[in-house]
């Protein structure tokens, strides 16, 4: 350890040994404060506001760089987020409270770096937050991926409580984590309680979480939420790392979507969770005594949604999105009646990061090191192809050595975990993730995988299958013989609003698509070893965890039964394979077992890329 090095640890411990002190005198945990109304009035009863800022699935994103393609993403990172941070403080400055709801110290390969690589120095989360003096952070799910260890550094290197009251000592039923955090600001007590999704017993190692379990937040909240208006709460705050449990069948980027009846069917569709994974709505629709809910977890842009309790009060429910992406601020009115605070009105918005907001020069000064640290581990050779994988439509749009690629790290990862399979799925996700022929870096591995799913082993029948893969067909429009697309742009041959990670190409199996039939009728043979499948033939297949879940409209996979989750991301896999698998040679790689009619990749890229090895007859 280098002399800095050693002085930015002491410092660290200094600011965590100060934060711990000052979280004594703002934690009513074992106190026994007045009744509400019996202590003396503050000198100053004028009506206020006390605004809420919020942060959540950060992910490890500091800067506006996307790791992963090794490209500028002016959209997203900390720095750019604190500096929307200082805006909204100076308009507000004596009253006011930072939060984060999760997912922090994990999802790019910053966090991968200094919690596995390089877990010594402070790390750069702590440094950032430290700087922008977070009040309390809600535990995610992901910062338990790298075992209690990284995550109790963690702890200990930040100014500031991280909150779980639902994370339990399995031994005897006690808090693992501090439940909460009572804090006067302005004169206003304001209590914020921290929950985590229990889905984390189902997605995390056993080792990764020993001693520990997982209690149901809605049964928590029941419990805590009375505690703390007993202990003098003037505003109760639940900071969880959930969400609702459906999202919007309109546009999940109009604030109007989420400000409709939750009760109405043609609103909403179910988003496929675990049981109990997101309560959010439920929580605040049945506990009484809550003001507001910072949500996390399931990614969504939620500027406000309005949803009235059991005694028909109206209950504000925000997210800011993931990586950075938007600042979340609730403001709520306060005035002073009958010897204690009340919420007199509320409101909130979520302040996008974009091109026009500058980096914060104090975060982007403490965690430049970092950042370039990460770059150069990004960059670093962890394996050699014999030729190029293509990835992006050409990929797409027959049976490709890419999707062949990540199938058999799919198959061959659950295999190593006690669970083969009989087959697998995937999607190629980017447009521009591809592996060069030659030596191959940790970025381009990432770069055929961008988002962070994890590994699912399930089991399915013949049923499921094919009612999967006639949904699967209807990514593509259908295709007029006498009338073909433009042959230069492949994007019209999908539907308009058909996203490329819902296309699903399989290994293990023979089938067949003629895109000139009927949505619905696509499907021109399935057979699994040379048979024709049947409707009650089971399976084992490899499957992400967002396809697992029903996602994408693929709700019949819900109806398989979940063996075997992944702690590991699917990416980290494809990354090791590589690593062991030197000379990849996509034409060994490639096997053909799928067809398209008519034959895409001859028709958009035969002329440019050359023959495919896997054409359809």
């Amino acid at each position: 350890m280098s002399p800095r090095s050693s002085a930015r640890t002491r410092r660290a411990a200094l600011v965590a040994t100060l934060g711990a002190s000052a979280l004594l005198q703002f934690t009513a945990c074992g106190d026994d404060p007045e009744p509400p109304g019996e202590g003396k009035p503050p000198v100053d009863t004028s009506p206020r506001t006390l605004r809420l800022l919020q942060t959540s699935d950060l992910h490890t994103n500091i800067f506006p760089w996307d790791y992963f393609t090794g490209t500028a993403d002016a959209s997203r990172g900390l720095a750019k987020v604190a500096t929307l941070v200082r805006k909204a403080r100076a308009e507000n400055p004596d009253c006011n409270l930072l939060i984060d709801t999760g997912d922090t110290i994990q999802g790019t390969p910053l966090g991968t770096y200094y919690s596995l690589v390089d877990n010594t120095p402070q790390h750069p989360m702590a440094l950032a937050m430290n700087e922008l003096r977070y009040d309390a952070m809600a535990l995610g799910n992901h910062e338990f991926n790298y075992g209690l260890g990284v995550l109790n550094k963690f702890k200990s290197e930040v100014g500031f409580p991280l909150l779980g009251a639902n994370v339990r000592k399995t031994a005897d039923g006690s808090e693992a984590f501090t439940p909460y955090l009572l804090k006067e600001v302005c004169g206003v007590k304001v209590g914020v309680l921290g929950l985590v999704t229990p889905g984390v017993t189902t997605w995390e190692r056993p080792e990764n979480i020993p001693g520990l379990r997982f209690d149901d937040p809605l049964e928590t909240a029941r419990t805590y939420v009375p505690k703390l208006r007993q202990e003098g709460a003037d505003v109760v705050v639940v900071a969880i790392h959930a969400g609702p449990d459906k999202q919007p069948t309109g546009l999940a980027n109009d604030p109007a979507t989420w400000l409709v009846d939750y009760a109405d069917s043609s609103k909403w569709t179910d988003r496929g969770n675990l049981p109990g994974e997101n309560e959010a709505v439920q929580i605040a629709q049945q506990v009484e005594g809550i003001d507001v809910l910072l949500t996390g977890h399931t990614h969504q842009p939620i500027p406000k949604m309005l949803l009235k309790n059991t005694q028909g009060q109206e209950v504000l429910l925000i997210q800011p999105n993931r990586w950075g992406s938007h600042l979340g601020q609730v403001d709520l009115s306060l005035k002073y009646q009958d010897g204690r605070w009340t919420v007199d009105g509320k409101d909130s918005r979520l302040a996008a990061v974009d091109a026009t907001v500058a980096e914060d020069a104090q975060v982007t000064q403490l965690t430049r090191s970092h950042h370039e640290t990460t770059l150069s581990y990004v960059e670093a050779r962890i394996g050699t192809t014999r030729a190029a994988f293509p990835g992006g439509y050409a990929a797409r749009y027959g049976d490709s050595a890419l999707a062949d690629l990540i199938n058999t790290v799919q198959e061959e990862s659950a295999a190593a975990e006690g669970y083969p399979v009989d087959f697998s799925l995937a999607a190629i996700f980017s447009d521009t993730g591809g592996l060069p022929a030659g030596p191959v870096t940790l970025r381009d591995a990432y770069s055929i995988y961008i988002y962070d799913n994890t590994l699912y082993v399930m089991e399915i029948n013949g049923s499921i299958l094919r009612r999967a893969l006639e949904a699967n067909a209807q990514f593509f429009n259908p295709w007029n013989p006498s009338a073909p697309p433009d042959a230069s742009k492949p994007d019209l041959a999908k539907q308009a609003n058909a996203r490329t990670y819902n296309w699903d190409i399989y290994s293990g199996i023979d089938y067949g698509f003629d895109l000139t039939k009927p949505a619905g009728s696509r499907l021109t043979h399935l057979r699994f070893k040379g048979q024709d499948v049947t409707d009650d033939q089971a399976f084992r297949i490899a499957i992400n965890n967002y396809r697992a879940g029903g996602g994408g409209g693929f709700a019949m996979f819900r109806e398989g039964r979940v063996l075997w989750t992944s702690a590991d991301g699917v990416r980290d896999y494809i990354a090791r394979y590589i690593g062991a698998h030197a000379d990849l040679d996509p034409a060994t790689v490639n096997t053909c077992n799928f067809t398209l009619s008519p034959d895409l990749y001859k028709y958009y890229f035969a002329a440019t890329l050359g023959p495919a090895k896997c054409a359809t007859p």
